[in-house]
């Protein structure tokens, strides 16, 4: 006959439970009652068991806190590695895309520059490059000072222009050795003899002009480029049977008359903004819109012969 060992049922699991239960709770009320041994009294047999395990614990508690020590510090030197190297990659970061932003602007300065040199047209000369270094402006006047002057060929009442061919003024008979004053076309005291072209028959950059690509009985109105009392900058005196529609280009005549007038032909000064008349009005209301913001100049150039 074969003896197995007797399984406890989940009767006997349960009286097992109660029984450590009521232990436990007998122990902690014999805990709580023994007081504490700070308190000045003596210490009850649990709280000596308690504290002669710290005691016995002590030294196994110190040996851990001196072997993970090791690691807690390469932890923080990795840590401060990590940080400082972060930082230091923050940094050349913040330098590199300085100075893509600073070669960024250098390049459009060069090709900005390349082409006003490389801009120049067959059978004009030209006075140096010269830079805008201030502004002249009182109530109605609109006027800059360059740097370029008499040792540079430039004299009274020649035009200045940017590019190769958008008219932006006029030097003034404020010209020294080594300055020059320029009225801007928006200057109240500039006018410039103008004609109005159709877009298709007039190539800006070239100042090329190509009256064959329209209708031979088409008349394009001429008049003068000024800035009106009231402040719009538009073309006077054209006639009202001639054509002049907005977008069309505004560009200089060079003459009237049989007479060469004081800028050469071609140059380009702007579009049409905006054309009206009344059945009152002798000549077409016209406003132009130019080529170039005279707030935004920088480099100019003055054509010194053609």
């Amino acid at each position: 006959m074969t003896v197995g060992r007797k399984r406890s049922g989940p009767a006997g699991g349960l009286v097992a439970v109660l029984a450590l239960s009521l232990v436990s709770l007998m122990l902690f009320t014999v805990y709580v009652k023994e007081g504490d041994c700070t308190s000045g009294g003596g210490c009850g047999p649990l709280h000596t068991v308690q504290l002669g395990a710290a005691e016995v614990l002590r030294p196994v508690r110190a040996l851990l806190s001196l072997a993970v020590s090791p690691f807690d510090a390469a932890q923080d030197r990795i840590s401060g590695a990590f940080s400082g190297e972060e930082q230091r990659l923050r940094r050349e970061l913040s330098n590199a895309r300085a100075l893509a932003a600073q070669a960024s602007d250098l390049r459009r300065e060069n090709e900005r520059l390349r082409q006003m040199l490389e801009g120049q047209r067959p059978g004009y000369e030209y006075a140096p490059l010269a830079r805008v270094i201030a502004p002249v402006g009182e109530q109605f006047t609109n006027r800059i000072t360059i740097n370029v002057g008499t040792e540079d060929g430039v004299r009274p009442q020649m035009p200045v222009i940017v590019g190769n061919n958008i008219l932006v003024g006029r030097t003034t008979g404020q010209v020294s050795r080594h300055t020059a004053e320029v009225m801007l076309v928006t200057d109240h005291n500039f006018a410039a003899g103008v004609k109005i072209v159709p877009p298709v028959e007039f190539d800006p950059s070239s100042g090329q002009v190509d009256p064959t690509v329209t209708g031979e009985d088409v008349t394009y109105g001429e008049g003068i480029l000024r800035t009106n009392i009231e402040g719009y900058f538009g073309v006077e005196y054209v006639d009202l049977s001639a054509r002049a529609e907005e977008g069309d280009y505004v560009i200089t005549s060079g003459r009237s008359g049989g007479r060469e007038l004081l800028f050469p032909p071609g140059l380009f000064v702007g579009t049409i903004e905006s054309v009206s008349s009344t059945d009152l009005d002798q000549y077409k209301k016209i406003v132009v819109e130019p080529a170039v913001d005279p707030d935004d100049l920088e480099e100019v150039r003055v054509i010194t012969d053609w």
